[in-house]
């Protein structure tokens, strides 16, 4: 049966049951012979008509190899959220540590660190001597109304759901080397760039590619969502091993989508 988010707790607990027996890849009647649960029941617990019990969230999640801890604190979490009528949804302890580490790993590459030390100075030295000025136009040429070298984004991996709602992917962004979607199962994702949202990415360029949308567009209301973004513009930037990919623009934080003043990419 499909599962359509709509932020409540009972929907974002089932559809994160049903993504811990994925990865595990059991089936219900296997589950059922690890738990002292049938078959309904633990269907049940990740149908997202209501809030399972927490003994069978506990049973169903440690039966996939997952911490009972983990999961028995994001349980109560939800039930808390359920019970009080909270409208943020709460993200469980083991997403929160992925993002983390992932975010520590996104640093600009060498040479852009060079750079921005180098366009400090030159501000600096702009306001110590006016005969400095024609130099630091050429350090900055966005100054001049040329494009500009580069820029840093902020990663917003989010998906609108509903009418209002905004939550955090499931699964992480990543750089891919074609400006097209789904690279994981088509050959053109860079491995090892995995992203969540708060990271950030030193861009250079911009292209056109594949019309992406961050819009859950099975869910209701989804139409009248602020939040909702569709575009085909994609950033090239470096990741922190000189790499170069692509990142669709739906998937950067709202202040910093357009062009920015880069160029194109293939441009000079």
């Amino acid at each position: 049966m499909r599962l359509d988010r709509d932020g409540s707790p009972a929907r974002e607990l089932a559809f994160r049951l049903r993504q811990v027996r994925a990865d595990a890849g059991l089936t219900y009647a296997q589950l059922a012979a690890k738990t002292d649960y049938s078959i309904s029941t633990l269907q049940e617990a990740a149908s997202g008509r209501r809030l399972p019990t927490l003994p069978v969230t506990l049973a169903f999640a440690g039966a996939c190899g997952a911490d009972v801890g983990e999961w028995r604190e994001y349980w109560t979490d939800l039930s808390h959220a359920r019970v009080t009528g909270d409208s943020s949804v709460p993200v469980p302890r083991w997403e929160l540590r992925i993002r983390s580490q992932a975010a520590e790993e996104v640093k600009p590459p060498k040479e852009v660190r060079i750079r921005r030390v180098w366009l400090r100075w030159a501000i600096v030295l702009f306001f110590i001597a006016s005969s400095a000025v024609a130099a630091v136009f050429l350090l900055i040429p966005s100054e001049r109304g040329k494009p500009r070298d580069f820029a840093t984004v902020v990663i917003q991996n989010k998906v609108a759901i509903g009418p209002s709602s905004l939550l955090e992917d499931t699964t992480p962004l990543y750089m891919s080397s074609r400006t097209i979607s789904h690279c994981a199962r088509r050959g053109c994702e860079l491995s090892g760039t995995t992203m969540w949202s708060g990271a950030k990415v030193v861009v250079s360029c911009w292209a056109h590619g594949e019309r992406l949308t961050n819009e859950d567009l099975t869910s209701s209301g989804i139409a009248r969502n602020p939040h909702g973004a569709t575009s085909d513009l994609w950033f090239y930037g470096k990741w922190s091993d000189g790499r170069g990919g692509y990142v669709a623009q739906v998937y950067v934080a709202p202040a910093f989508r357009g062009t920015l003043g880069l160029r194109e990419c293939g441009t000079p």
